[in-house]
């Protein structure tokens, strides 16, 4: 939803003072959510403050009920001043079972020391570190359908786990936004297997900075990275390498991009600024129990631009774009 933080004129030169105020973008912003009528919302890029003095006041009040992680890293100067991710839910719809947060600078400190061997404070594990210690972190929560769905003659609730993510933003090291999803999507495995054959319907939303012809991109599709692909290929003057050996680059999910499915292909853009149009936002779901019914239209160039040159303006309160579908539960062959 673009953090006040990063809400400068420096930036955004091309948008008018008065509409990167936050007080004019949150009403804006709360607005087109509550338009939609959704009962399940992922938002990244929330500054701590104003979670807590605006956001969740203002969609309780709206019907839902929302869990929060900030990124890892300390506040830019006062106490709150810094962003992360937010996710809501409908109350009247969904009832919370779990809730879990994912730090990847602790998933590195883990790979570092358990996994690798090293003592983080060596020269190689502390370059390592370094290099994967980006304070992007991920949400986890399941939720339960507050109605009972007819199944088999069955009256069971319906669980669905919702993972929100904001990943690495630098352009430069493809290899570590795809240790992270690497790491998310192993993280997701195990939780989902700890629950059981159930197989529990999955959907992974969020920024993943990484446009649809990335390594991350065709991970999440098609579970594999082709050993030449660029972004596995970064050489030496990248740093240390942090990639496992290629055919370790892999998951068991079965996963399709919500946009693609639905309208056969990826949107042209989700993120647009005079610097960067292209897509950086995707909706992924499991394909063996979810089915996406619908996903609405990414707006048209000529409608972008009617109010200014780029996003944001005073029309698009945040630099992208929001994404939203209809999604069904498939359990058992039966809806």
């Amino acid at each position: 939803i673009l953090a006040e933080i990063y809400a400068t004129q420096q930036q955004y030169p091309y948008a008018d003072l008065w509409a990167l105020s936050w007080d004019f973008r949150f009403q804006n912003i709360i607005r087109e959510i509550v338009d939609v009528g959704p009962d399940i919302v992922c938002l990244q890029e929330v500054q701590a403050d104003h979670y807590e003095s605006h956001l969740y006041n203002a969609m309780h009040e709206a019907g839902f009920e929302g869990v929060y992680k900030q990124k890892t890293r300390q506040a830019m100067g006062m106490t709150g001043k810094v962003d992360g991710c937010a996710l809501f839910w409908r109350r009247t719809k969904f009832h919370l079972v779990e809730s879990y947060s994912i730090e990847f600078n602790e998933l590195a400190q883990r790979q570092v020391t358990q996994g690798m061997g090293l003592n983080p404070r060596s020269e190689e594990g502390a370059s390592i570190l370094n290099k994967l210690s980006k304070d992007n972190v991920a949400q986890l929560v399941v939720l339960e359908t507050a109605q009972p769905s007819m199944t088999r003659g069955n009256r069971e609730p319906n669980q669905v786990c919702i993972a929100n993510t904001h990943l690495y933003s630098n352009k430069d090291c493809p290899d570590v936004k795809l240790w992270q999803t690497l790491h998310l999507l192993q993280e997701l495995e195990t939780f989902i297997m700890a629950r059981g054959p159930a197989n529990l319907p999955l959907m992974i939303c969020g920024d993943f900075n990484s446009t649809p012809d990335s390594a991350v991109y065709d991970l999440l599709s098609r579970q594999l990275v082709h050993p030449g692909h660029p972004d596995v290929n970064t050489g030496d003057e990248n740093g240390p390498s942090v990639l496992p050996d290629i055919m370790s680059i892999t998951h068991s999910h079965m996963l399709g991009s919500v946009y693609n499915t639905v309208l056969g292909e990826e949107p042209k853009f989700t993120n647009y600024t005079m610097q960067f149009k292209g897509v950086l936002d995707y909706m992924w779901y499991s394909t063996r129990n979810l089915r996406p019914l619908s996903a609405a239209p990414i707006p048209d160039e000529s409608v972008l631009t009617r109010h200014g040159d780029a996003l944001p303006s005073t029309q698009y309160s945040s630099d992208h774009l929001m994404q939203i579908s209809d999604m069904q539960i498939v359990s058992g062959g039966s809806r």
